[in-house]
């Protein structure tokens, strides 16, 4: 992926992901709660030619968020994707960062045939589900006890791409 500036004001970039971030991104993930990823977990992901991997970063060159999902399959006609994880530093959350980082990942999967984008997010994360929905999501199934650490029930949601 080429670099890209996507705002200009703020001066920050969708870059795509390597090892040499990998400990950011679970600094990041750590900060705002995410479901824990292993430094291992990561690197298997960059290992496979399905992963959509992309970081967003400031002037300085410094991961402010990052989105990581995989195009995983067809329904038999057009190819599916998934969004596993999506974050953004708490105290850069608010300015337009982790829609940058959505268009980008849609961008992704629009560019290789994506029909349907899907994800699960905890029940108590309504400014999560606020943002998906936003960004038309809508909710398919609850999922029961899907999270652990603390124990949650999940929604699974899906994007229809037009």
């Amino acid at each position: 992926m080429r670099e890209m500036t996507e705002d200009p004001l703020n001066g920050v970039r969708i870059r795509e992901i390597n090892a040499s971030h990998i400990g950011e991104l679970i600094h990041i993930g750590g900060s705002v709660n995410l479901s824990p990823w292993t430094a291992e977990s990561y690197l298997a992901e960059m290992k496979n030619p399905d992963a959509v991997m992309l970081r967003l970063v400031s002037e300085g060159n410094k991961t402010v968020g990052f989105i990581i999902g995989r195009i995983v399959g067809s329904n038999g006609e057009s190819q599916e994707a998934e969004i596993y994880n999506i974050a953004v530093k708490e105290h850069e959350q608010g300015k337009g960062n982790g829609q940058l980082l959505f268009n980008a990942f849609v961008e992704s999967c629009r560019s290789r045939g994506v029909a349907v984008v899907w994800l699960e997010v905890r029940e108590s994360n309504d400014k999560a589900i606020t943002f998906y929905r936003r960004n038309g999501f809508e909710r398919v199934q609850r999922r029961i006890h899907f999270y652990e650490h603390p124990r949650e029930h999940a929604w699974l949601m899906r994007l229809t791409m037009k």
